[in-house]
């Protein structure tokens, strides 16, 4: 009865993540290769330290298939890694700041830099709108930067950021809606389809 109650809350289970657990170690090399610059595109938001992300994607990893036959069902593996990776930058990010400083899930910064591809951009006035666009997001707090990265960067859905965030799906609409109607009343008329440059400056 357990069993059909958890199929019906989450779904099946990734045959991906099965095959890991099962012990496939092609199964875990193509869930790191896919996974990798994602997660590390994520990681550099939360903690700029690139070579400490770094780390931490290959910690997170060593400790999944350490500890693959305990595992728990995933029916959606980059919700897992990101929340994970997520959990693990913060633990270590607070385990080496001063012990009179208090890092907490709210308190952690979160940087929102132009990404490699929309540097790239050949269009100079989709580039000034990325530019303005960049510095409106610099103004917003960190949990709302986060929820609109995640909601433009991948596709997430709202439920989808409300695990990787460890906050309900409400509090995830009010963040990406304050943070979308912040935007809008810095840049309009200045810059028109908001939504769609988040996903060139992520």
């Amino acid at each position: 009865m357990e069993t059909t109650k958890i199929a019906i809350e989450y779904g099946a289970e990734d045959p991906l993540w099965q095959s890991l657990k099962a012990g496939d170690s092609a199964a875990f090399g193509r869930i790191f290769h896919e996974n990798y610059r994602p997660l590390f595109n994520y990681g550099c938001r939360i903690n700029k330290d690139q070579e400490e992300v770094k780390d931490c994607i290959q910690l997170l990893f060593l400790k999944i298939w350490e500890s693959r036959e305990r595992l728990g069902a995933s029916d959606n593996i980059r919700n897992y890694l990101y929340s994970s990776l997520r959990r693990l930058i913060i633990k270590r990010m607070r385990s080496d700041s001063n012990l009179f400083v208090e890092i907490d899930q709210a308190s952690v910064a979160f940087h929102a830099d132009l990404s490699i591809e929309s540097t790239f951009i050949q269009d100079e006035t989709s580039k000034q709108d990325i530019l303005s666009l960049q510095t409106a997001l610099e103004k917003l707090p960190a949990r709302q930067k986060e929820a609109l990265f995640l909601k433009y960067y991948g596709g997430h859905s709202f439920p989808d950021i409300s695990q990787i965030m460890g906050i309900s799906t409400r509090a995830v609409y009010k963040l990406i809606y304050k943070g979308l109607d912040s935007l809008q009343a810095e840049l309009k008329p200045k810059v028109r389809q908001i939504p769609h440059l988040l996903s060139l400056l992520f």
